[in-house]
């Protein structure tokens, strides 16, 4: 069920239920991870919960038309229910699912999806192909985010900015666990990103934004391979010439099409200077000599650069596409147009302004890139 659309609906807040503790049956999953019941006529968000679960309850917050819940305890679990393999979940921010089946996330991602597709772009019809399931439903991520503090890691306790020591991560690379095994004595307090690159273990300071000095990359290696095997296919498979990767990052797309395409015109777009000046680096390292890159935030740069005939791609953030840049692309409509998205919503958003705008929906392909979690990376390809 989507959280969005409950939320939006305006009621004065009564504020009778706040403090108090109640018991609750949960009937549903919301997009944002929790688990979702009623009381009277109010719906109630609580995590780490799921369809089936009978609970005891303590509101946090009475918002009128929603109560947001802390749980205290299942009292009669779901038939489905599994035992959280992480000691540390329910109090951990990382995962949302790990009482739920992974099959079953798998069916509540893709129904979420179809619902979210159909409510706020108006797509009740289109397609969706099978989801791809990860190879690793756990030990998958490639690199974590944190805070070095008295000798010892830690991540952010659920919605708080409370901090919560861990010792290991249930979704985490076996070298990243090994590596918070062994601690961080004599560290100063820092937040830091450790990622595993080539079978070896970084513990890199974060920058501004969230960056490290490893740069970004998909959190799951083998569904990162899936994801770039799916746009390359899409790509070879065109007749276009000009292929424009409109946030291109340091470049990992834009090279591979350059060197895969010789006979194609390959640019790339990213408004970090050190994103661009990496994928120049490794261009000019690979002799490409078929790809040019433009330090320019992509708003700016689609009235200045080919269009209308070529093959684009967009991996925007979570908060989707810039107006700006929907509009361009509506303005001088791509031939096709890949769509790479984490966020169900603002994909939706964005996908109902161009198909309005005479693009054509080909294909929708979700990929769980985040299992454990209810986030879903998709890949849509448009033509238009």
């Amino acid at each position: 069920m989507n959280i969005n659309r409950i939320k939006s609906k305006r009621h004065q807040a009564s504020g009778k239920y706040k403090g108090r503790e109640l018991t609750l049956a949960i009937t549903a999953l919301t997009n944002a991870g929790d688990g979702l019941g009623h009381l009277d006529e109010q719906v109630v968000f609580v995590p780490y919960t799921m369809p089936g679960d009978q609970v005891r309850i303590k509101v946090q917050q009475d918002k009128g038309s929603f109560l947001i819940a802390e749980l205290l305890e299942v009292v009669e679990p779901s038939a489905d229910r599994i035992e959280p393999s992480c000691s540390y979940f329910g109090k951990c921010g990382g995962c949302d699912w790990l009482h739920i089946p992974y099959q079953m996330q798998l069916e509540v991602k893709v129904a979420e999806l179809r619902e979210t597709l159909a409510r706020i772009g108006g797509l009740a019809d289109i397609e969706i192909k099978p989801i791809i399931s990860s190879p690793k439903p756990t030990r998958y991520r490639n690199r974590i985010q944190g805070q070095i503090r008295d000798g010892g890691f830690h991540f952010m306790r659920k919605k708080s900015n409370k901090l919560i020591a861990i010792a290991k991560c249930e979704i985490a690379d076996d070298l990243i666990n090994q590596r918070l095994e062994k601690g961080f004595a004599g560290m100063a307090a820092a937040k830091v990103e450790i990622g595993v690159t080539e079978n070896k273990v970084s513990v890199e300071a974060l920058k501004p934004k969230q960056t490290s000095a490893l740069g970004f990359r998909q959190v799951n290696t083998e569904m990162g391979q899936v994801l770039n095997d799916i746009v390359l296919e899409a790509v070879s498979n065109s007749d276009t010439t000009i292929v424009n990767d409109l946030y291109c990052g340091r470049g990992d797309w834009t090279n591979t099409i350059a060197k895969k395409l010789p006979e194609a015109a390959v640019l790339g777009i990213d408004a970090m200077p050190d994103n661009i000046t990496l994928a120049q680096s490794r261009a000019r390292q690979q002799g490409l000599q078929n790809v040019k890159y433009l330090l320019a935030k992509v708003e700016e740069a689609l009235d200045k650069i080919k269009v209308k005939k070529s093959f684009c791609i967009v991996d925007p953030p979570r908060a989707g596409l810039d107006t700006a840049v929907c509009e361009a692309l509506c303005k001088r409509p791509a031939k096709e147009l890949i769509y790479v998205s984490c966020h169900a919503a603002t994909l939706a958003r964005d996908l109902k302004l161009l198909v309005n705008n005479g693009y054509q929906v080909g294909s929708v392909q979700p990929l769980d890139m985040f299992p454990q979690t209810s986030h879903l990376e998709c890949v849509v390809k448009l033509e238009g």
